[in-house]
């Protein structure tokens, strides 16, 4: 079964090609972008790298991290990038989103989680769908909660982050509850 690409009223949500990597480096370039990120710069090397590591990677493996390319339909740009993580002999499922500050507070990365998220639960059937974000980013935190996510846990102080220690929230979405909320 072939799952990607997907589309939404506005994106394409499809596996990154080589013609992808100067936009992907260059918004995750982007100190705002970076901001809650695990890295502070991300080169040509870093894009480089990315793409071998993603081509080739079958989508729904197990104890992998796969990325998916959002490309607006209008002009073809990428806008950003969902990445899921398959764990639990298939069962779980961890999100997270990285967008061009260009495209972010427009809905994009919305509309993008929740197709993906679709994709999930409807065609894959995962159990449930994880997510953690920095206690100050309060712009994934409402957009999860938008989605239906609930917060679950607040790690104190639990990761060593950008020279100072950070605290982290748990967020989590159960397929019956996206089910709930659907109808």
């Amino acid at each position: 079964m072939e799952l990607l690409p997907l589309a939404t009223e506005r994106l394409i949500l499809r596996g990154f090609t080589r013609h992808d990597l100067a936009a992907f480096s260059g918004y995750r370039n982007k100190p705002e972008v970076a901001r809650y990120q695990s890295w502070s710069t991300y080169s040509t090397e870093d894009a480089e790298a990315f793409f071998e590591q993603q081509h080739g990677l079958a989508f729904n493996a197990d104890d992998t991290w796969f990325q998916i390319a959002a490309e607006r339909k209008e002009d073809a740009a990428l806008a950003g990038d969902v990445a899921v993580h398959f764990f639990d002999g298939g069962l779980q499922a961890e999100i997270g989103v990285t967008f061009d500050s260009i495209y972010q507070g427009q809905g994009y990365a919305w509309e993008a989680l929740s197709r993906v998220i679709g994709l999930l639960f409807e065609d894959l059937k995962k159990h449930r769908i994880v997510a953690t974000v920095d206690a100050s980013n309060l712009r994934v935190q409402h957009l999860l909660e938008k989605l239906g996510f609930r917060r679950e846990a607040h790690f104190r102080e639990n990761i060593f982050f950008k020279g100072a220690w950070s605290d982290e929230y748990g967020y989590a979405l159960l397929a019956s509850e996206w089910r709930k909320q659907k109808r």
